[in-house]
């Protein structure tokens, strides 16, 4: 094997260890300099440029003799070319493309974040272009070539350099770990790195006032992060496109405890505490097993139940609060008729496996 294979095949055992990512489909095609020229006249690509990723071909294709080589081949191989193959934006793309979609309009159409928040700019050419060049970076200062990093940095378009500077500071408030779950990567994870995010998006002086962390849900790479925040902040609901976050100020989850509330208690049941007391946590796990069924708990439930048919038609244009709002209207409908029957169900899965 060639040097560069060695030195390709080090790269790829640094990915799959840093980000448990793989290329399993990208394809990495060199040029001499006079066959680069014929290939860019003849496919309407740019000359100027190093190195281009076709997604439709999965192919990265490069000018062997460029001063910048490597970094154009960290550009294009493992920046394009995992972003194509893993992230949910990626993954978009070569959709449309491969359907004879216009992936120009995917990229440069503007995008409303409360519908698609998923992505670290309004346009999706920042989020596949930002993400190669960060990588690139990445990858020249794991190999020993920052110094032509450097050098072609300098050289690069206005564009590329605030792309640059703006996942460094993306990464520096999000961590490595939740930079990637932003561009809608896969998300494997020990729970230390959940907390670390926490701790970055809150600040320390907020996160101080945290008592619980509970993490839920399916848990599947693809899937968001659900979790219960209980502290002494104000109530507040958060989700980016990959973190979901229900927090209640501890006199909301007294009272919320107190009425059998079926999503606190099913994040409590179904899920794991991360952070906090464990102790104390399995008190208040064993006051929602003593506390007898009210009449006001019934109530309560029954009336969360409506009033989320009431907020029901706001969503119309919003499919994830659509089917969260569906959601709830179901789970709370159930669980107060399960109540008035005596029956305490406490977990999701304990009321489809009656209604589903």
């Amino acid at each position: 094997m060639s040097t560069l294979d060695y030195l390709l095949l080090d790269i790829s055992s640094f990915v799959k260890t840093e980000f448990n990512l793989e290329l399993q489909k990208s394809q990495l095609k060199m040029y001499s300099r006079e066959n680069w020229q014929q290939f860019c006249q003849v496919n309407g690509f740019e000359q100027q440029a190093g190195g281009i990723y076709v997604p439709q071909s999965f192919s990265a294709y490069v000018n062997a003799e460029s001063s910048f080589l490597m970094p154009n081949i960290f550009h294009e191989l493992y920046g394009h070319g995992l972003f194509i193959e893993h992230s949910q934006l990626g993954k978009e793309l070569v959709k449309i493309v491969q359907n004879v979609g216009d992936g120009n309009n995917y990229l440069h159409d503007k995008i409303d974040p409360l519908i698609k928040p998923l992505g670290l700019c309004r346009q999706n050419i920042g989020n596949y272009e930002g993400f190669a060049v960060w990588m690139e970076a990445l990858l020249c200062q794991e190999t020993g070539n920052e110094k032509i990093w450097q050098t072609k940095k300098i050289s690069i378009p206005k564009f590329y350099q605030n792309l640059y500077e703006h996942f460094q500071d993306a990464e520096k408030k999000l961590t490595r770990f939740g930079l990637m779950s932003q561009l809608g990567f896969p998300k494997h994870y020990c729970v230390q790195e959940v907390v670390s995010v926490l701790k970055q998006l809150y600040g320390l002086d907020k996160f101080a006032n945290i008592e619980f962390v509970i993490l839920y849900g399916s848990k599947k790479p693809e899937s968001d992060i659900d979790l219960c925040v209980i502290s002494s902040n104000p109530s507040t609901q958060y989700f980016n496109g990959w973190l979901d976050l229900a927090e209640l100020h501890i006199e909301d989850f007294q009272k919320r405890l107190d009425n059998l509330d079926i999503a606190l208690t099913d994040s409590m049941f179904s899920g794991e505490l991360i952070y906090g007391n464990r102790n104390q946590f399995a008190q208040f796990k064993q006051k929602v097993l003593d506390t007898p069924i009210t009449t006001e708990a019934i109530e309560y439930n029954f009336a969360k139940a409506q009033s989320q048919r009431d907020y029901f038609p706001n969503y119309k244009d919003n499919p994830r609060l659509r089917d969260l709002c569906g959601s709830y209207i179901d789970s709370f409908g159930w669980n107060a008729e399960q109540l008035s029957l005596g029956n305490k169900l406490l977990t999701l899965a304990n009321l489809k496996n009656i209604y589903v």
